[in-house]
């Protein structure tokens, strides 16, 4: 069955049902001094229902259906207000607008269940940023999500094209996530496709441990959600500019509108952001390494058929360009050589080429969706298409021609569909199933050189030493395809307790096409006792997975919560690409069972939060890098290595006084590698029983301050600092090379009234010189590269 025919079958049973009364909504939005506020936007969560206010501060919203909905409301100069509502008949609602508030506003999550609701009333382990907090913590990538919450650690490989995430001791350097990356509904797949600029966003949501029921494959470790605002009836738009040191500068810009009201909207929105390097490269005097620039734009198109149907249509395009990468340390290099680079040498590298990533990217979806008073429908068709390109990127990262990339174009192309139906009514059930299929390309061709320096190796023999300079050639496919079916129901068992189970299974096929080859001096180039032997093989296998998860919630109060959750996490296996042998060309899943217990509060008239989360992982059948062939040095991934990690988390935010809010976020964690065992690069056994998983700090958390403040009838400032903090993470399992405590203070300071918004920014304010990102395989030596010196610099946004 096609995609088009899973489509025409959602219509048609969407079709066959029908709908219930339609109700409205009807209120008052006033300001803290009981005035009218005039064009306040009303706005239904998850609808294109709303509307603005009247002379008198009057509104209302007609052809709702009965349901719980989020009722948002908000005006340029005031703090947003969001509001649940049970709607089961008409419905006033009477709503006061602040220039700044003393309580905590009520936040929202979909990820979750797959539908809205309170943050706070949800028995899971996620954190949400909204469009406010993530310009407050400054967060433009996924490399800045980190700031957002506790044991969730984001760090930037320098170049962009490969970011890491940790979370509660699961991470990998693998191109595969261990979270799951979603945005506007669509997965993606592979890390490289991962945005790098964050525009015109609405919220971002993180999901803490597995969350394979809902989610399928790579959301091991969690899930990050993010979602984009959606055009409306309000016509609204933006222009930033923004210049910093480093030569930064970003220009974005972007417009929401009715094309046809209540009918047709669109939205478009778009730019370029660029930054000069801040590294060396001493042996080719060049000072731009990590020098990047970005160009980014999206459409979003959608079409309200009536109340019942739905259609969306998004469009996203990004090209993102990195003057190589600048790994400190290399082949050989041990924890010392790294410790007194950094100390001597700060932002300083050697190496013999400078390469250059070049990477095109377009997600395109296609949303339909249907609703009544029973039920909610929708299908999701996606394709995504990735395109990396890449020449003299150095891969032993010294002076000696060694190994160096000459050529590398990488396509990555996806094709997706999921179909969802779930509960849309408030009974003392909630379910939700559904079906998703995918199918994923990856063809890389790619040339790499082993240069005329390897003939110097003492330990070659000299007619082997002989044969250098040769290159690899390696034009290879892998294909995955891959079916899941998945439910999950919610019953409240009494007013208080509500018990939740969901199932997935999942099964994929992957196949790999290898075509490696050698040549030198121009000709074919065959050479065994280097491994130089051509080798044209296909591959092809097959895995499967079950994905449970058990909850139960008990609502103590209504403003506090009791969870307990059991969930399995699942990555799939796959193939490796760049091997010579096809008896290495396979690797199995990896699994982990998560145990949570957590309590969320609401606490001094809605003043203060406070969120306990413990958790307990076994993380079994770990795919790990490892130089599979110490006689070619063929690298691919093995299921060697089982962990298990436990810890607590702490979430709080405090409203000191009007205007004066503090959060503070900590986490403990505690790894251990309870089985990992390799035969290392000098041919000897390695064991890392008991060390700590790396990248896995054992505290975590942030710090923060927000002051807001009117300065006139018009114009109002702030003041957001914010202090991250980590300690000391090691770069390789022996727990040899790592990257000690340190913490990052951010600050921003803004003036700004209904249309205009000045503000200037800090980010590293201490100018910490630190390691971002690091890893080590087989113990053939540490590779690590450094995090953003200070950076700041001024924007300035117009708004309409």
């Amino acid at each position: 069955m096609n995609f088009k025919n899973l489509t025409f079958l959602v219509a048609l049973l969407a079709s066959l049902l029908s709908t219930a009364q339609e109700n409205s909504i009807t209120g008052t939005v006033k300001d803290s001094e009981g005035n009218p506020i005039v064009g306040a936007n009303i706005f239904i969560l998850e609808t294109t229902k709303g509307t603005f206010s009247n002379a008198d501060g009057t509104f209302s919203i007609n052809g709702l259906q009965p349901q719980t909905y989020f009722v948002q409301v908000s005006y340029l100069g005031f703090q947003s207000v969001t509001k649940e509502i049970e709607l089961s008949a008409n419905t006033t609602l009477d709503l006061t607008l602040a220039n700044t508030s003393d309580q905590l506003n009520e936040v929202v999550v979909t990820a979750v269940n797959r539908r809205l609701q309170n943050i706070q009333k949800t028995a899971a382990s996620v954190s949400v940023a909204n469009a406010q907090e993530v310009a407050d913590l400054q967060i433009s990538n996924i490399n800045e999500l980190g700031r957002i919450t506790s044991n969730f650690r984001t760090y930037d490989d320098g170049g962009g094209s490969f970011p890491l995430v940790s979370t509660r001791g699961i991470t990998t350097i693998d191109e595969t996530p261990v979270v799951g990356v979603y945005v506007d509904d669509v997965p993606l797949f592979n890390v490289s496709s991962f945005p790098s600029y964050f525009g015109d966003i609405e919220r971002i949501e993180i999901l803490k441990g597995p969350q394979g029921t809902l989610f399928g494959r790579n959301s091991i470790g969690g899930v990050i959600n993010i979602i984009s605002k959606k055009p409306t009836n309000d016509t609204k738009g933006y222009v930033t500019t923004g210049y910093g040191n480093l030569n930064q500068y970003e220009v974005q810009a972007g417009i929401s509108t009715p094309i046809v009201k209540d009918k047709l909207f669109a939205k478009i929105n778009g730019g370029l952001t660029a930054r000069d390097g801040y590294i060396e490269n001493t042996f080719l005097n060049n000072t731009e390494l990590l020098g990047r620039e970005a160009y980014n734009g999206n459409l979003n198109l959608t079409y309200v058929a009536n109340d019942n149907w739905l259609f969306r249509l998004n469009s996203g395009y990004e090209r993102r360009e990195v003057n190589a990468y600048a790994f400190i340390g290399g082949f050989g290099a041990t924890a010392e050589v790294i410790d007194e680079t950094v100390n001597n040498n700060p932002f300083q590298v050697a190496q013999n080429t400078n390469g250059i990533y070049t990477t095109n990217i377009s997600n395109n979806a296609f949303n339909l969706r249907f609703t009544n008073d029973r039920i909610r429908v929708e299908a999701i068709t996606a394709y995504q298409y990735t395109n990396i390109e890449r020449s003299g990127d150095d891969f032993d990262f010294s002076p000696a021609d060694i190994q160096a990339v000459v050529s590398d174009d990488t396509e990555l192309s996806t094709v997706s569909q999921e179909i969802r139906v779930s509960s849309n009514t408030k009974s003392k059930l909630d379910w939700i199933g559904g079906l998703y299929l995918y199918s994923v390309s990856n063809q890389s061709d790619r040339r790499t050189s082993n240069g005329v320096d390897n003939a110097f190796n003492p330990m070659l023999p000299p007619e082997v030493a002989a044969q250098y300079p040769y290159d690899q050639l390696a034009d290879n496919e892998i294909r995955q395809k891959g079916l899941s079916i998945f439910g999950q129901a919610s019953y409240q068992l009494t007013d208080e307790i509500t018990l939740t189970a969901g199932l997935r299974y999942e099964i994929e096929d992957s196949s790999l096409e290898v075509d490696n080859s050698f040549e030198k001096d121009g000709q074919e180039f065959v050479f065994p006792p280097l491994g130089a032997v051509p080798a044209q093989f296909d591959k092809e296998t097959e895995f499967s997975a079950i994905s449970p998860k058990f909850s139960l919630g008990y609502q103590v109060s209504g403003n506090s919560l009791i969870f307990a959750n059991v969930t399995r996490g699942y990555r799939p296996g796959g193939v490796n690409e760049f091997v010579l042998d096809e008896n290495q060309a396979t690797f199995d899943p990896e699994f982990s069972w998560n145990y949570e217990l957590g309590t969320k509060n609401t606490l001094w008239n809605n003043k203060v939060k406070l969120n306990v989360t413990l958790f307990y992982i076994n993380y079994t059948d770990q795919q790990l890098f490892n130089v599979l062939d110490l006689s070619t040095f063929s690298i691919g991934r093995e299921n060697i290595g089982n962990s298990r990690s436990y810890g607590v988390e702490l979430e709080t935010e405090f409203i000191v006084t009007k205007g004066l809010s503090l959060i503070g976020n900590l986490g403990y964690l505690k790894t251990e590698f309870t089985d990992y065992t390799y035969i290392g690069f000098t041919g000897t056994e390695i064991n890392n029983e008991g060390n700590m998983q790396v990248v896995s700090p054992e505290w975590s958390g942030s710090l923060g301050a927000n002051y807001t403040t009117n300065l006139s009838k018009k114009w109002k400032g702030s003041v957001v600092l914010d202090y991250q903090f980590q300690s000391e993470i090691f770069f390789d399992p022996e727990n040899t090379a790592s990257q000690g405590a340190y913490g990052l203070l951010n600050g921003r300071l803004v003036v700004g009234s209904k249309n205009l918004e000045f503000a200037l920014w800090a980010k590293n304010l201490t100018d910490e010189t630190y390691l971002s990102y690091g890893y080590s395989v087989s113990g053939s030596g540490i590779f690590a590269s450094y995090g953003l010196p200070q950076t700041y610099g001024a924007t300035v946004t117009a708004k309409f």
